[in-house]
């Protein structure tokens, strides 16, 4: 399994890297490359212990004038009362869908969004591996056509 995972990430890295030179002839799209800094704390942690992601890279790119496609690497460092170590590694994919369609596909997507989310990591601590999915609402703030903030 763990070759599997290591596998799906570096093909999914390897795609994304690509599709950014992938250019339609008569429509352009945005591709937005950013960072989301993440602490996380589970329930089962020690008092004091929790997680942070110290390779947040994300790439997003419009898929339509209401769609993206936001993918996110995952490196946590293990904040632990014993040893600090890499915890989990692994890849995020979301698609955002936003409530005020764009008037073209390529502007930067703003105002509000839900996204269905992804996840598949590696626990490399607790020796599992975990796979997440959920709805993520958002904002996301543009101040001008290059920076943004969710």
């Amino acid at each position: 399994m763990k070759g599997i995972l290591i596998q799906t990430f570096f093909s999914a890295m390897i795609l994304t890297l690509c599709a950014g030179s992938i250019k339609a002839q008569d429509n352009p799209r945005i591709n937005f490359f950013g960072i989301n800094p993440s602490v996380t704390v589970e329930p089962y942690y020690n008092q004091g212990e929790f997680d942070i992601n110290i390779f947040p890279l994300i790439y997003q790119r419009s898929l339509t004038k209401r769609f993206d496609l936001r993918l996110n690497s995952i490196l946590n460092l293990g904040i632990r009362n014993n040893k600090n170590n890499i915890s989990h590694f692994g890849l995020e994919a979301g698609l955002p869908i936003f409530f005020k369609s764009k008037k073209d596909k390529r502007e930067s997507s703003k105002v509000f969004f839900v996204a269905p989310v992804f996840s598949l990591t590696r626990n490399r601590i607790e020796e599992h591996h975990n796979l997440g999915l959920w709805i993520e609402p958002g904002y996301n703030l543009l101040f001008d056509n290059n920076v943004a903030m969710s």
